[in-house]
Parts: C-alpha cells; sequence; structure tokens
C-alpha cells in the first residue's frame, strides 16, 4: 500500500508496511518484521501495538511474543465505514446546494485603463449575442481574431460606433478584417459598453475614466432591448 492508499484507511506509512508484511509472513515475531517491512526496529512495537488497537493486528502471548495479520476483511470493513460516511456526507451536501446563496457581488466598479482592460478579459464568451457600444472603434488583434472566431460559430454581432473623421480609419479596418461584421453609426458621448447573453453588461465612462461590470440577468435583458432600439433606428455603416 503507498501513497493514497494507506492514508485512505487511517493509516500511517510505517502501519501499512507492518501490515502488508505480516500478510505476507504470517505469525513472526517484532524482529522479522522489521526487517521484512522495511520499519525501523525501534519503531516496531509502537506500530504494532497501534495496529493492534485498529485490530488490524492480532497479538499471540507466546514465550516470545508474535503477531500476525487479522483478516484482510478487517480492511474492507474500514472501508466500508468510509464509503458510508461519504454518503452521508453527500446527502448532507445535496441539502446546503438546496440552501446556498452566493456572497458574489453582481456590481464591480472599478477605474483606470488598466482596470477596463481586466474587465473587458473578465466578460463570459457568448454563446448567443455580443452587442457592443463603441467610441473609438480601437483595433487589437485579440479582438479581431475572437470576433472572428464568433462570427464562425454563428454568435450574433452588433456594434454601435461612434462615427467621426477621428474614429473613421478604425471603423475601416474593422470592416476590412472583418467584413461581416454588422456595424452602424450610433451617436456616442464618451460611453462604451458590452452585453453578453442576457448575462451580463460592462460600460466605461471615458471621461471619468470609471468601468461598471454588472452580472445580472435582468439588468442585462433591459440593456439588451435597448441596445436593439437604438439598433433600428441606427445608420448602417457598409
Amino acid at each position: 500500500m503507498q501513497g493514497l492508499k494507506f492514508k485512505l484507511l487511517d493509516l500511517n506509512k510505517y502501519e501499512a508496511l507492518v501490515y502488508e508484511a505480516l500478510v505476507k509472513l504470517g505469525k513472526t515475531g517484532a524482529l522479522e518484521i522489521s526487517r521484512e517491512s522495511g520499519v525501523p526496529y525501534g519503531r516496531i512495537y509502537d506500530t504494532l501495538n497501534t495496529l493492534a488497537d485498529k485490530g488490524l493486528i492480532i497479538v499471540i502471548p507466546e514465550k516470545s511474543k508474535k503477531f500476525t495479520a487479522a483478516p484482510p476483511e478487517a480492511l474492507e470493513k474500514i472501508i466500508d465505514s468510509k464509503i458510508k460516511d461519504i454518503t452521508d456526507l453527500k446527502e448532507e451536501i445535496k441539502k446546503w446546494k438546496t440552501i446556498y446563496t452566493t456572497t458574489e457581488e453582481p456590481i464591480e466598479i472599478v477605474k483606470g485603463k488598466k482596470n477596463f482592460y481586466k474587465i473587458i478579459k473578465k466578460m463570459s464568451t457568448p454563446k448567443k449575442y455580443s452587442y457592443v457600444i463603441k467610441f473609438t472603434s480601437e483595433v487589437r488583434p485579440d479582438w479581431i481574431r475572437s470576433t472572428r472566431d464568433q462570427l464562425k460559430k454563428g454568435i450574433d454581432i452588433k456594434n454601435l460606433v461612434n462615427y467621426s473623421e477621428e474614429t473613421k480609419p478604425n471603423i475601416k479596418k474593422w470592416k476590412k478584417l472583418v467584413p461581416q461584421l454588422k456595424q452602424r453609426k450610433f451617436e456616442i458621448d464618451h460611453i462604451v459598453a458590452h452585453i453578453v447573453d442576457d448575462k451580463e453588461v460592462f460600460f466605461a465612462l471615458i471621461e471619468s475614466n470609471i468601468t461598471v461590470f454588472i452580472k445580472d440577468a435582468k439588468f442585462t435583458k433591459l440593456m439588451r432591448k435597448f441596445f436593439e432600439a437604438a439598433w433600428e433606428k441606427a445608420e448602417e455603416k457598409k
């Protein structure tokens, strides 16, 4: 028995080695047990005593004391007892799951450009849709790759973009690099937002340098409806 095996039986290393040696040797004395098991002779009697207390060896009171292993069924009883304990615990955990409530806060507010990008990375990968409101239409290789991959998977991606002389080059780059991307002109004043799968939304106030991340289905659905209403009225950019 090695590694976790003997630990699962509530045996330490020496106890496991001694019991295994006795199974092989049969009735024998402490010196021979030490040799066979590799347990130092100075630790043999302590180990034998603890095994006896656990009912795993039998002490034979002859002139020269001998020891023999209890039948392996004794180990099976330990295993059966542990299985029962684990089964009972699993049932208890099921009860806990029904009353457990998450302590995770649904809103996270951060400041700074670095934290803005961290929030973007925390957003879930879309399974159904990804609706974005862009102010600068920044072009980043990782965003291009993820947009292409999501479009290949049939994700509904729509971008409402702030259209100006400053942002026009970026918008054209997006269209060139991802031709199938849907973009429509939307009048935005220093605000960015991203809505994903009726699960979560973030919006960034650029001038205040603050980003708000909200994981709330009802709020996200409301933001989706606002986005869809704006999308219907927005001018398509080709």
